[in-house]
């Protein structure tokens, strides 16, 4: 099975949610009426974190969704393009919480489900606006199976193996985030060692351009295919990750390298055996 992804990269307006919207509109319109064949047509459109608001933690208090616009907004762009969306992230509230989530649609613009970012990003003051999830997410679309996770989600691997451990084994891993610039380098890394241990395609979008002061996102959104190979990757531009997903690739990528039926899952979760002395510190 292959699927056509098309990724977003951009360069949240701050704090202007009605521009963001208009943005967002202007960009998929641009990329559908640049398409010279069919064959391109997109088959899932992946937006980043709070494209909505930008990523700006001391303003996310006046930029939350209690009425469900932005879903509105995103389901009226699925039904008009017949095509799926995972929808990045925005500030939901929702019954007196905020909840940083990503809702996906299908290609009538039916809301299938939500994931709420898991991890928050402490140092920056997000959960003193933010209530985390507590619920992985795996969404089928056209048949292609999809774990979520946004931003900070990347640094903990035991989020991407628990999809792994799902019936329902994910061939793409996404994280969509508004990664800063100045640890780029890490990001690329963390998203090819998730491609890598999972043996999957793993796609990692981030917002690209300046937020304020000195404080940048990093762009340079790539996807990396099961061997840990980037396959597309952008600049600090705006603009548009485009890929195919094979899922052929990835089942014999695992039945060539058998890791995940390797694993001596019944060893872990335990304490590990400690031989020496113990130092009082």
């Amino acid at each position: 099975m292959k699927k056509n992804i098309l990724a977003i990269q951009m360069n949240s307006i701050l704090g202007d949610t009605r521009a963001n919207y208009a943005k967002i509109d202007s960009m998929i319109e641009k990329y559908y009426s640049s398409i010279q064949d069919n064959s391109e047509l997109p088959d899932i459109i992946v937006l980043p974190e709070v494209w909505t608001s930008g990523w700006d933690c001391s303003i996310f208090q006046n930029c939350i969704d209690s009425f469900n616009e932005t879903e509105d907004f995103l389901s009226k762009i699925a039904r008009k393009h017949y095509v799926n969306i995972i929808g990045g992230s925005y500030l939901r509230g929702v019954e007196g919480l905020v909840k940083n989530s990503c809702p996906i649609f299908n290609r009538e613009g039916k809301l299938l489900q939500r994931y709420d970012k898991i991890h928050l990003y402490a140092p920056d003051g997000e959960a003193e606006t933010v209530t985390s999830g507590d619920k992985p997410v795996i969404v089928q679309l056209d048949g292609l199976k999809i774990g979520l996770s946004i931003c900070y989600d990347i640094r903990f691997p035991e989020l991407f193996r628990s999809y792994i451990n799902s019936p329902f084994t994910p061939e793409l891993l996404i994280n969509m985030s508004a990664w800063p610039l100045s640890r780029k380098e890490q990001y690329q890394i963390m998203a090819q060692a998730r491609a890598i241990e999972n043996q999957c395609y793993f796609l990692a979008l981030s917002q690209t351009g300046h937020i304020k002061g000195n404080i940048n996102n990093a762009g340079n959104s790539l996807i990396v295919e099961p061997m840990g190979n980037i396959i597309e990757k952008l600049s600090e531009k705006e603009g548009y990750l485009t890929a195919k997903i094979n899922t052929d690739i990835v089942y014999e990528t695992r039945k060539k390298f058998p890791n995940l039926l390797n694993r001596k899952i019944h060893n872990f979760g335990f304490v590990p055996e400690f031989s020496g002395e113990m130092q009082n510190v």
